[in-house]
């Protein structure tokens, strides 16, 4: 093998590592604090090394500058940041629902270590987090998620400068996902325990030497969880629309920077 195809080889590994290690960086399950470097960063390495040659003949040349070398790396890694980041989009409304259902069963000022994101998080929130990933693996969604990288680079060459790629075109669609599929998770649950505030106010006004404030805390914690035990249906089609609208959603993203 002669030094130019070595070189040649090294360049596009440079480029695909960048757009793999942004992905993995962002993306669930491989991205979560929990995962050890070492192993992301085999991950990263092995995606990488398979890749390579499938994109090594639509690689072109090495950049005449420095310069232009790194820009293109950063790029490439962003992309990778950006595919991985929409699946995280839509966990982030599992995660926000869980809030919404804590504050109104008013255990909202109870926090806990996620273990995935190594932050503090509400319990239904960590709770709801956790599972929603557990059916996103459980549904393949990583494959797809991958299969997505590897038609990233049809749409999004690595030689290609991201200033000519669409990328806004699909950020408005993917948040009004995330608030359609937070509203439809908390919903339900919300409007159960208002209708157990509204309960509780009339046992109040009818009955004053009833103490609702003593009564209501516990009420609304053993509601909320019984709502929240009959909403794990809708949990499980929430994570299935998690796979299917991040591969959506990527290949709307992918279409418009044609």
């Amino acid at each position: 093998m002669s030094y130019a195809v070595e070189m040649h080889l090294f360049y596009t590994f440079l480029l695909v590592g960048a757009r793999v290690g942004g992905l993995i960086t962002s993306a669930p399950v491989l991205g979560n604090h929990a995962v050890p470097r070492k192993v992301m960063a085999g991950a990263a390495m092995l995606l990488s090394m398979a890749l390579t040659p499938l994109e090594s003949a639509h690689t072109p040349l090495l950049p005449q500058s420095l310069v232009q070398l790194v820009l293109l790396v950063a790029e490439n890694g962003l992309i990778g940041l950006i595919i991985g980041s929409f699946t995280m989009f839509l966990f982030g409304a599992v995660s926000m629902a869980g809030y919404f259902m804590d504050a109104q069963m008013g255990l909202g000022f109870v926090n806990l270590i996620d273990p995935f994101s190594q932050q503090q998080a509400s319990i239904m929130s960590a709770f709801q987090f956790q599972t929603a990933l557990t059916l996103y693996v459980l549904l393949n969604g990583p494959l797809l998620l991958l299969a997505s990288l590897q038609r990233s680079f049809t749409a999004f060459p690595a030689n290609i400068p991201l200033t000519s790629m669409g990328l806004h075109l699909t950020l408005a669609p993917m948040m009004e996902m995330m608030m359609s599929l937070c509203l439809r998770l908390a919903l339900p649950a919300f409007g159960v325990l208002l209708l157990t505030d509204v309960g509780l106010g009339l046992i109040a006004r009818m009955a004053p030497q009833v103490n609702v404030f003593f009564l209501g805390m516990p009420l609304k914690i053993i509601v909320g969880l019984a709502t929240i035990a009959l909403l794990m249906p809708v949990l499980a089609l929430v994570a299935g629309q998690i796979v299917t609208g991040s591969s959506a959603g990527i290949h709307t993203l992918l279409a418009g920077g044609r």
